[in-house]
């Protein structure tokens, strides 16, 4: 396929989900008698920013963005910049539009890039420091609740928040830095299914007897509706699992394996990794979480080596997804 053709496919997706918010925005329309323009506002957004998450799968058009990165640093920022597109859309639409939320939103998207701008023209071999200040850049702002009161209507809607990390984070280390084997997708092929299904069974056949020593877990047994189940798992997927993925094994994991050259590949980086994301839920209540950090740890092992053994973020998300879902409803 051509660059162009490339290009095009991206731009007809685009269009289809802005023709299927119009589409959803009619039938909320008529169904509750609301605003259409507040409706269509916030779906437009959302589907601008969700054309961008699927878009940054594509390999033709990530090398188009790159091409662009390399002619100068205000050329290496814009894709960053226009992540602030949705939300003047949705704040004008809503009417909740404000300057300090526009800056907020302004100073998450660009930090990471702008951290990484130094290097852009350089090979990301070995990580360096201004990597790891990108890093915690893109990661720490969400669970502070920095950036709370942003996407406000008609609640704080937080599926915003993870669409725009990654696409965030996805600009500043594929693009500008130009990190190469991140892995970032969204589809499942036969083996990502395959190893995110036996990675979960292990983690299981780990974590339950460890979970119930600690007294971390319990099984509330009760039925759930496969429609409920089926939502629950995609909501998990997108929202949590492959923004957390991202983070922790297609950039972190990723770096410190072409960083860490001792031992046997990519082990180093595996531990390291995973000791960073079961620290991550150390704020989880009642703080500090000691338990929560010593199971997320274990399931950051068996997260990384799905992603090790693939090189796909689909894979690890896979089993990140199925620990998420079966914990919300029975544990």
């Amino acid at each position: 396929m051509s660059r162009e053709e490339a290009v095009r496919k991206l731009a007809l997706a685009v269009v289809c989900l802005l023709l299927l918010a119009a589409a959803a925005d009619a039938l909320v329309v008529v169904r509750l008698r609301i605003d259409p323009w507040q409706v269509g506002s916030v779906l437009a957004a959302f589907s601008l920013l969700l054309g961008s998450f699927v878009a940054l799968t594509n390999d033709d058009w990530v090398r188009e963005l790159r091409r662009l990165a390399e002619r100068s640093r205000g050329a290496a920022l814009a894709p960053s910049f226009s992540l602030l597109v949705p939300y003047v859309i949705f704040g004008l639409g809503t009417g909740t539009f404000s300057v300090r939320a526009a800056l907020k939103l302004a100073a998450y998207v660009l930090a990471p890039s702008l951290f990484v701008l130094p290097d852009r023209l350089k090979a990301a071999q070995v990580a360096s420091w201004r990597d790891f200040v990108a890093l915690a850049a893109l990661a720490v702002p969400i669970p502070a609740q920095w950036l709370k009161g942003i996407w406000g209507w008609p609640e704080e809607l937080y599926s915003f928040l993870p669409l725009t990390a990654v696409c965030a984070g996805l600009c500043a280390f594929v693009v500008v830095r130009g990190l190469e084997d991140v892995g970032y997708s969204l589809a499942w092929r036969k083996g990502d299914l395959t190893k995110g299904v036996v990675n979960f069974v292990l983690f299981g056949i780990l974590a339950l007897p460890l979970g119930y020593a600690m007294h971390f877990i319990r099984f509330h047994p009760r039925s759930v509706p496969p429609g409920e189940f089926a939502f629950q798992f995609l909501y998990i997927y997108l929202t949590i699992a492959i923004p957390e993925e991202l983070l922790f094994r297609g950039l972190l994991q990723n770096l410190l394996a072409k960083t860490i050259r001792h031992g046997p590949p990519g082990r180093y980086a595996l531990v390291v990794a995973s000791l960073i994301f079961g620290a991550s839920h150390f704020h989880h209540p009642p703080v500090p979480n000691w338990r929560y950090c010593i199971m997320a740890t274990v399931a950051g092992l068996l997260y990384g080596e799905a992603y090790g053994a693939r090189g796909r973020t689909s894979c690890s998300a896979l089993t990140h997804t199925l620990v998420d879902t079966i914990w919300r409803f029975w544990f």
